[in-house]
């Protein structure tokens, strides 16, 4: 990050990614887009006003916004909650939610299923959902394992529909102070410019009405 300023981005490439939600308006899957051509180094938009998205454009400059990183920076393992018991184990970090809403489809969240992963159909909707959840807020373990498992991912940056930067297969993260985030294999960053956990997302893009004018590019 640059101070005041966009992400500053290097040698990571650039794909649109969007939900597909089922007949009652749940998001259930996520359907990969064309690639966003760009330069090997490249600026993407985090106040959320540039008329070039998901690039900057300069507005930052122009429009009095806040770029304050007030997100916690310990390990992400030191505020997770677990849930069931086995033999998979939920797990809950609720300050990195963004509101994607994959956590739960009809009758079913993460947090029940958890109860329930000794029936093998359960646990595998419950292994699905959490690798669908891109901020990282979920995350599962096996048993005896106090490591989460993770699903492998090229490294890359999906730009989300009318929603935050998805950070992908582990691309570090550096303050604009030179701190570096911890790696972790999903994150969602804020480009809305409203979120009270920057640089990460909060889901304030949907409480501000946040658009993506060239979404359908």
């Amino acid at each position: 990050m640059l101070p005041g300023g966009p992400y500053h981005v290097t040698e990571a490439p650039l794909v649109r990614m969007r939900p597909v939600v089922n007949a009652e308006g749940d998001p259930v899957a996520w359907e990969r887009g064309p690639e966003i051509d760009h330069p090997a180094v490249y600026d993407l938009c985090r106040c959320g006003r540039s008329a070039t998205q998901p690039f900057c454009d300069g507005s930052e400059s122009r429009d009095a916004w806040s770029d304050s990183e007030v997100a916690d920076r310990r390990p992400s393992a030191e505020r997770r909650r677990e849930f069931g018991s086995g033999p998979v184990v939920l797990t809950d970090d609720r300050s990195l939610c963004s509101g994607a809403r994959f956590c739960s489809v009809g009758k079913d969240s993460a947090w029940t299923l958890a109860m329930q992963t000794e029936d093998p159909e359960r646990r595998l909707i419950l292994t699905e959902m959490v690798a669908r959840c891109p901020s990282g807020r979920l995350e599962y373990r096996l048993v005896g394992s106090p490591m989460p498992v993770e699903e492998e991912l090229s490294p890359e940056i999906a730009v989300t529909k009318d929603g935050p930067l998805w950070v992908r297969g582990g691309i570090p993260i550096e303050a604009a102070g030179g701190f570096r985030y911890e790696v972790r294999n999903r994150v969602t960053l804020c480009r809305c410019g409203a979120s009270g956990n920057k640089p990460f997302c909060d889901g304030s893009h949907i409480r501000v009405g946040f658009r993506d004018a060239r979404a359908n590019d």
